[in-house]
């Protein structure tokens, strides 16, 4: 699986009609007169448009902030392998180390949500199984039960239904943990493990560049001293308080564009509609090019929102938003060159990049607006430039 969150391209291609509200402010561009083609520049109604699917979803981007980055753990592992909110069982055993063998553990238990992130010492190739390379990786998934009951019973099936997948596998028994349920086989360099821990079940699976039990058991054990400090201070939401959970808990998807018409109901998407608060902001975080990360630390970026192609990042202030900006356009790739900005909006910067056999053309935009900034990504870069104009006149009526 890909690095679903990362500053790269997105694909989708906004389009919509709206009209510009607002009116300038002394010493600012007036937005009246931007170019904003028919993208809308009202701030939206979120709560309007409430779902009974949010309320889950919400709680899965809350425990995004209460994961461990395996990265910490090892500062090799800087390539994401895959990062999302597991809204049912089938995406669930789909895309994180919960097999689809145990579909009907996760339905028996009744699982509420969960949070899956992996990275790797290599950069993830579809073409080739991980298990054929020397990469380290680690996954963990965050699954949240009702009750301590049902995780602990749950930690215990998940693991007891892996492990009669092959009879070569065997029990592991994990340093600190007496409670951890693991198996690997031997020869192999992978291994399996869960620990529940309160109303959540820590999943693992790990891979070493070598079959050595020892040091996988170790990095397991390493996972949980970690992990398990930061579920002490996550606070699981009660379950029959799920559906009051803000939508837009950091005052964020208001001020984001979203493609269509005024005031849509659009659900609570983690990959096209949603909020990233404190910790799980981190989330977005470049880890390539190194400059660029430091300048986002440098920033103390907070809270994040995404909304289909456009992603909205807070910053510390205004001159920590404009040096975000000028370090993406300083650390481009070769494959991306400059091109014009929309007209009249303060410090935006903008970027194409030709299309390849393997990648369509696309050009992403760069605007701030006092201390909140925000990328736009479209295939056409006049597309490109109004959305820009539209997203730097939206945070300013936003205000």
């Amino acid at each position: 699986m890909t690095a679903r969150f990362a500053l790269g391209a997105l694909t989708v291609l906004l389009v919509g009609c709206g009209t510009v509200d607002g009116a300038a402010r002394p010493a600012e561009v007036d937005v009246r007169t931007l170019e904003v083609g028919e993208y809308i520049t009202a701030p939206a109604e979120i709560e309007a448009g409430r779902r009974p699917t949010d309320g889950p979803i919400l709680e899965g981007l809350r425990m995004a902030g209460a994961v461990v980055f395996p990265r910490d753990l090892d500062p090799e592992l800087i390539h994401n392998w895959g990062t999302d909110v597991l809204d049912t069982p089938q995406r669930t055993s789909a895309v994180s180390a919960v097999s689809n063998v145990n579909i009907p553990v996760l339905q028996r238990h009744r699982m509420i949500v969960g949070f899956d992130i992996s990275e790797g010492s290599r950069a993830f190739d579809e073409a080739t199984p991980a298990i054929e390379t020397d990469a380290r990786i680690t996954r963990v998934v965050l699954l949240r039960f009702p009750g301590e009951a049902a995780a602990t019973a749950a930690a215990r099936d998940l693991e007891a239904t892996d492990f009669g997948v092959s009879p070569d596998n065997r029990a592991v028994t994990i340093p600190g943990y007496p409670a951890a349920h693991a198996h690997w086989r031997p020869g192999v360099k992978t291994i399996g493990a869960t620990f529940a821990h309160g109303e959540i079940v820590v999943s693992m699976f790990l891979q070493h560049s070598t079959p050595d039990i020892d040091a996988l058991a170790d990095r397991v054990a390493e996972v949980l001293d970690a992990q398990i400090p930061k579920l002490d201070e996550f606070t699981p939401t009660p379950v029959d308080q799920l559906a009051t959970l803000p939508r837009d808990p950091e005052d964020l998807l208001r001020r984001v564009l979203i493609p269509g018409p005024a005031n849509q109901q659009i659900a609570i998407s983690s990959r096209e509609f949603a909020t990233w608060s404190a910790g799980a902001a981190r989330h977005y975080r470049p880890a390539e090019p190194a400059d660029l990360g430091t300048a986002w630390d440098r920033g103390e970026v907070d809270a994040v929102a995404n909304s289909y192609d456009t992603t909205l990042f807070r910053f510390r202030d205004e001159g920590a938003a404009v040096d975000f900006g000028a370090t993406w356009q300083a650390t481009l790739s070769a494959a991306a060159q400059t091109v014009d900005a929309p007209r009249g909006v303060p410090n935006a910067r903008c970027a194409r990049r030709d299309s390849t056999a393997d990648t369509p053309a696309l050009t992403r935009c760069y605007v701030n607006y006092r201390n909140h900034a925000a990328f736009v990504t479209a295939a056409d870069p006049t597309d490109a430039r109004r959305q820009a104009a539209a997203q730097y006149a939206l945070l300013a009526n936003a205000v």
